[in-house]
């Protein structure tokens, strides 16, 4: 069983406010259609999530108090996403059902038990980041964080990062064309300096998360969405670009 994260910057145009990148996403929802194997999906809220969550302060947690208008349309927004995300899979014949975070972390701790029975009865469980609603606060919940705590529960083969870059490399690749492409590593060689943030954390944070999945999985594997071949050679068992951590 593997467990799929399609990053935001890859379902969404992530700078232009709820604009899904569709034609992409049904590429990569052919890819996810032609293989068998159990699977969770998860997937980002890119420019669903992210603009008006900086626009109104919700990156960081807080009381709820003054912030129910914004929580709420964020909220709607990351759902309608989502529904856009289910109906492409559903169309390409992926018996994928929607399990929204905020309805199974109550107290901020999840009950996945609705994930097994789906998955046992043959369904692809798809799950998103969220805002979470715990007495008189609120917090987003990353697609990150569900990977880890989803890893914990069902220790998976394989946790796939499907990004828009090849993996990981010595420096940021978008700003400095000397770059050096890293295949493979082990978690205890990660080391990630924090330049930046978006609205549910920064790198530093993404690749903090991904030290701890090792421990929960065989691999984690980060690859290049935009280019929907990688993925499927991956789920065929095929070599191809990526960075492996283990």
């Amino acid at each position: 069983m593997n467990i799929i994260k399609l990053g935001g910057s890859i379902v969404t145009e992530k700078d232009s406010y709820r604009r899904i990148n569709i034609r992409l996403l049904r590429k990569l929802c052919d890819v996810l259609s032609s293989n068998d194997e159990k699977k969770i999906l998860i997937h980002g809220a890119g420019s669903f999530g992210h603009i008006l969550a900086l626009k109104h302060g919700l990156e960081k947690p807080g009381p709820l108090a003054e912030k129910e208008g914004a929580i709420s349309k964020v909220m709607s927004d990351v759902l309608a996403l989502d529904s856009a995300v289910i109906e492409e899979l559903n169309r390409k014949g992926v018996r994928a059902v929607s399990i929204p975070p905020h309805a199974i972390y109550g107290g901020n701790k999840p009950d996945f038990k609705i994930v097994k029975i789906l998955l046992r009865k043959g369904f692809v469980p798809v799950l998103y980041g969220d805002i979470l609603i715990s007495g008189d606060r609120y917090r987003i919940i990353s697609g990150d964080e569900i990977a880890l705590d989803l890893s914990r529960q069902f220790r998976p083969d394989s946790v796939v990062f499907v990004t828009d870059v090849d993996g990981l490399y010595d420096r940021d690749p978008k700003t400095n064309k000397s770059a050096k492409f890293i295949p493979i590593l082990s978690s205890k060689e990660i080391n990630v300096i924090d330049t930046g943030k978006d609205a549910t954390g920064s790198m530093a944070g993404k690749m903090e998360r991904i030290k701890k999945m090792v421990l929960y999985t065989n691999r984690v594997v980060i690859l290049n969405g935009y280019r929907p071949d990688r993925l499927q050679n991956f789920l065929n068992g095929i070599k191809t670009r990526s960075t492996v951590i283990r």
